[in-house]
């Protein structure tokens, strides 16, 4: 993690800090607070637009540390909109219906301006373009979805703005493994901004983070998830594990929602059945406790996110027990209604307690005993095909399999080379030819950067070393680069500025790097980290420097390399 993306997080964090009292000094003069009723369990005048200092935190964050383009202006542009609807509704009280027009303008800010949306989703047998509308559909929802769940959750002091930095932090982790920088930095710009407010939200709380917060929070963690957490560009995988690492808020509110179905009771109206009310009344945790077991949770499916990077079976299984354990938990704690409690009712199967419901007690299952019994027959066909299915599958799986020739790397010339570029690509060839492994590292690692680098030899969307980079990860590699060092390269092209070109190189280091490994699917090969200073013909205009030094991480493989990492 570069020095700058920490730096923003403690930037942002000092100035929510120094906000947040005056916002909420402010707000109580102005008679913003936090009014008690029936459901609430503050006592005192507090202000209730913390949201406030957080939004500014931020925006001042992003002015300092971050280049803005249309995807950032688009986001900045929606959160704008949620966050005056939230601010509106902390001092009039909106409606519902008007509160979920102005998160669906901001979802569609983000969509048709921003090009932000779900990505890779197609469904067969459909035409494209429904796939697409239904991909829209999703975003809109996926976005004023996870917004609500934010701001369900803000029911406890602390639980909002805590569970909010758990999930940002495990964001920027995740995007750094690809090396989204872009992604990273936007998520801890925005947990520096929640983490001052935490400091006086935490209980007992000063200030309450009101819809203003709670609301621009979920949209952000919607929309920055959306950028695909830095992995390739899938339907899964862009809000797949973003699911995980919500896991808490969206289950409450998932819960919330097929509870009041089933009291015949609107989505709207308020209750005290949610996931912190659970522990603190029912099992009488108290404010903190409660709290802080929450945030325990929210850390555990984090971690269950992060490890499927590199070991999907031990994530899978984490996940399933996490999930089973909430399922237990609700049903015990009638978060859903007193007779919901299959799994419960499942075990007491095996464990036969008088206090735990009993299977026998139900009609369901008398008539399912009734039915079964003119039917042993059906059933045992049915096992015994399924067992033989498997045996065959089995069988089938165990066969010796055609293997296929490994594809050989090809090492291409790139377009318009310049001098330096062809110099290197010949000592290459020779390199490849004597199979002197250490000079064709550090002669690829060179002929990437320098390519990389060079503006004067390029087109209008080219990227540079791309023909160099690991195959699989070349989607990823292509929008790290657009959304870094070539952002404005294009205006630079017609603008006829783009003449940074690297004229000469030293390498530094070339050596093996060990416990390197950067996804699960190449966790078993070699990595190599080739250090180089890099020497322009000028000034960079982008590097603000005419001498620049960085690292490549390589992957050996097929007994080639290919370039997997960059460091910036």
């Amino acid at each position: 993690m570069s020095l700058e993306i920490c730096l923003s997080f403690v930037v942002t964090f000092i100035i929510s800090l120094l906000l947040v009292p005056v916002v909420s000094k402010i707000s109580k003069k102005l008679g913003i607070i936090a009014h008690t009723n029936k459901r609430t369990i503050h006592k005192g005048i507090i202000a209730r637009t913390g949201g406030y200092a957080i939004y500014a935190s931020f925006l001042i964050g992003t002015m300092i540390f971050l280049k803005t383009d249309i995807q950032i202006n688009a986001i900045l542009i929606g959160g704008f909109i949620v966050f005056l609807t939230g601010f509106y509704d902390d001092i009039h009280d909106l409606s519902p219906k008007l509160k979920m027009l102005g998160q669906v303008a901001a979802a569609l800010v983000v969509i048709i301006y921003g090009d932000i949306a779900l990505k890779g989703f197609t469904l067969p047998f459909l035409p494209n373009f429904i796939s697409q509308a239904i991909a829209i559909i999703v975003t809109i929802l996926w976005i004023v979805g996870v917004s609500n769940a934010v701001n369900l959750i803000d029911g406890l002091d602390g639980l909002c703005a805590g569970i909010s930095i758990i999930v940002l932090v495990t964001i920027s982790l995740t995007s750094l493994t690809y090396g989204r920088t872009d992604i990273s930095s936007l998520s801890l710009l925005l947990a520096g901004a929640i983490g001052g407010f935490l400091v006086f939200n935490f209980h007992p709380a000063s200030v309450f983070l009101g819809d203003c917060g709670a609301l621009f929070i979920g949209y952000m963690i919607a929309v920055i998830s959306l950028l695909g957490f830095g992995y390739k560009s899938s339907s899964f995988f862009t809000l797949g594990a973003p699911i995980v690492v919500l896991m808490v808020p969206i289950m409450d509110t998932l819960i919330a929602i097929i509870r009041r179905k089933v009291h015949h009771k609107s989505f709207s109206e308020a209750d005290k059945g949610h996931l912190h009310h659970k522990l603190m009344f029912s099992l009488e945790l108290g404010q903190t406790k409660s709290v802080l077991i929450l945030y325990a949770v929210t850390i555990l499916f984090s971690i269950c996110s992060y490890i499927y990077l590199y070991d999907k079976i031990a994530a899978t299984i984490l996940f399933l027990t996490l999930m089973l354990l909430f399922e237990v938990f609700v049903e015990a704690t009638n978060m859903i209604d007193r007779k919901y409690k299959p799994v419960l009712t499942i075990m007491n199967i095996f464990i036969k307690s008088e206090y735990l419901p009993s299977i026998k007690d139900t009609k369901p299952y008398r008539k399912i005993a009734q039915r079964a019994k003119k039917k042993y027959a059906i059933i045992l066909i049915v096992v015994l095909a399924i067992v033989f299915s498997m045996i065959f599958m089995i069988n089938q799986n165990n066969l010796p399999k055609q293997t296929k020739e490994p594809v050989t790397i090809q090492y291409k010339e790139a377009s318009h080379e310049t001098e330096l570029m062809s110099n290197i690509y010949n000592q290459l060839q020779t390199a490849i030819e004597r199979n002197n492994k250490t000079d064709m590292r550090q002669l690829i690692a060179a002929y990437f950067l320098t390519d990389y680098y060079t503006l004067s030899n390029k087109e209008e969307n080219q990227i540079g070393g791309i023909d160099y980079f690991y195959s699989d990860k070349k989607d990823d590699f292509t929008a790290y680069a657009k959304n870094g060092y070539y952002k404005d390269a294009n205006t630079m092209i017609h603008n006829q500025t783009n003449t940074q070109e690297v004229i000469k190189y030293d390498v530094l280091s070339n050596e093996q790097s060990f416990n390197k490994a950067l996804s699960s699917e190449l966790q078993d090969y070699s990595y190599y980290d080739v250090k180089i200073t890099l020497i322009f013909n000028e000034e960079n205009k982008i590097l603000k420097n005419t001498e620049y030094t960085t690292t490549v991480t390589l992957i050996e493989k097929d007994q080639r390399f290919s370039v997997v990492a960059i460091e910036e």
